[in-house]
């Protein structure tokens, strides 16, 4: 199966993040089906859709006709049986509980189409163990970041049985949408961004309970340094403009050494200085890599202070 063979998608759960999933798909020209057991929270979703498309309209992302026409795509329903019926791609996004999601792919697997992929939103639960072994060669996880139809990173991890083909077919089905999948080699809880974000999200706690500095000051220095570098060369490659020697030096002094670091460094990619490091600079000096970046920071600089992104939301 194609993308373009894909004609019908049901999203299951209409709550924080179903109304963004949705529009995600009817945005690609996609049918959608969205499922809740309540009226009112599928009320609630149809106002959010249609805020959020007017959001859209008056960015230029896309013209009024074209959000009519995605907002018609979605239909909605409180029946799970009738949001899977001949649905080629199924998303579930319901609450973070293991006993309800172990219920629902239970379900899935008898109601729903027997070569539909069935994916799920989580990044914490291991839904490979919650569901039944007929459907293991096409469950996987297609983990969306809210807002869910403005984010372009949707993460895809694989069960131990997941088929290669599944797999594939998503990322396909999710670039068709604007969407820029990244693929897991496994299984991890929090997958790359939370876990990420968890980290960063801890050590701020951390600081404000031993008094160091007020939550405002933390965000104020994280958007005039991080905000800016982040955007440009991500976490890894950062450590190649810092140098891998440094970084294992580092790493030796406080105990904790990475392989992946310490065998870069004996094949003497330490970064950008050696025209190699985490990444391959193809034969560029230090000072075009250098130049390259250092152009880029300052766009990125300028464009954060025109949209006013230094003051709070």
């Amino acid at each position: 199966m194609k993308p373009v063979e894909v004609k019908k998608v049901a999203v299951l759960g209409a709550g924080t993040m179903g109304p963004g999933l949705a529009l995600v798909f009817a945005l690609g020209g996609f049918d959608v089906t969205m499922y809740s057991r309540k009226a009112e929270t599928l009320a609630k979703a149809r106002t959010t859709m249609e805020a959020a498309l007017d959001t859209l309209v008056r960015h230029g992302t896309v013209d009024a006709a074209g959000a009519a026409a995605a907002l018609a795509r979605v239909k909605q329903t409180q029946s799970l049986e009738a949001a899977v019926a001949e649905a080629d791609f199924v998303l579930e996004s319901i609450v973070e509980d293991k006993e309800v999601k172990r219920e629902v792919f239970g379900q899935l697997a008898t109601l729903a189409s027997p070569r539909a992929i069935l994916a799920s939103n989580t990044s914490s639960l291991n839904v490979f163990e919650l569901s039944p072994q007929d459907v293991q060669a096409r469950i996987l996880c297609a983990h969306f970041f809210t807002p869910a139809h403005i984010i372009p990173l949707v993460e895809v991890v694989g069960g131990p049985q997941t088929a290669t083909q599944a797999l594939s077919l998503t990322v396909a089905l999710l670039e068709a949408c604007g969407k820029q999948p990244v693929v897991m080699k496994k299984f991890g809880p929090g997958f790359i961004v939370n876990r990420l974000q968890r980290a960063i999200g801890e050590t701020a706690m951390d600081m404000i309970e031993e008094g160091l500095v007020e939550p405002a000051e933390i965000d104020r220095a994280v958007k005039a340094s991080l905000g800016v570098r982040l955007p440009v060369v991500g976490v890894m490659q950062t450590f190649d403009f810092q140098g891998l020697d440094m970084l294992l030096a580092y790493q030796r002094n406080v105990g904790k050494v990475y392989s992946f670091v310490e065998e870069r460094v004996k094949q003497g990619a330490v970064g950008a200085k050696a025209g190699c490091g985490i990444y391959d600079y193809q034969g560029r000096s230090e000072a075009e890599i250098l130049a390259k970046r250092d152009e880029l920071y300052l766009k990125m600089l300028d464009h954060l202070k025109e949209i006013g992104a230094f003051e709070p939301v």
